[in-house]
Parts: structure tokens; C-alpha cells; sequence
């Protein structure tokens, strides 16, 4: 019996080595890093749609209508 528990232990020591993560660094771009994942993490489709609203208008100002000609085409090829 003891030496199923000492493999056991073994087993847990290993999992817990495996299992835990060290807290992510970017650097000094850690605290943004930080404030931009808990956002995602809790509200992702309010993120997701400002910063897809952002990228289109972005490129609208870029492309110009020949954006909606570029969208045309790959609908066309689709």
C-alpha cells in the first residue's frame, strides 16, 4: 500500500508541474497586455465588432470605392 501511495504522489508532484503556468511577460507592454486579454477574455463580441468597425472604415478610407468592387469580386469568385 505505501508504495501506490508514493507513486501517487509522484503522479500529482508531476501533473502539478505540468499543469501550472508561469504568468505571461510582454515586457514593458505587460500591463497592456494584461488590460486587452481580460477584455477579450469577458467580453470578446464587444471587442471583436468595435475593432471590426475600425478595420473597415480604415480600409474604406484607404481603398475607397474600389473596396466594394474588391468585395464584389471575391463574393463573385466564392
Amino acid at each position: 500500500m505505501k508504495k501506490k501511495d508514493k507513486i501517487y504522489q509522484k503522479l500529482i508532484a508531476k501533473m502539478d508541474e505540468v499543469s501550472s503556468l508561469p504568468t505571461q511577460e510582454v515586457g514593458p507592454f505587460t500591463p497592456l497586455y494584461k488590460m486587452i486579454v481580460s477584455q477579450l477574455k469577458f467580453y470578446p463580441w464587444r471587442v471583436t465588432t468595435a475593432l471590426s468597425v475600425i478595420i473597415a472604415f480604415l480600409l474604406y478610407l484607404i481603398f475607397g470605392h474600389a473596396l466594394v468592387k474588391l468585395a464584389s469580386l471575391l463574393q463573385f469568385g466564392f
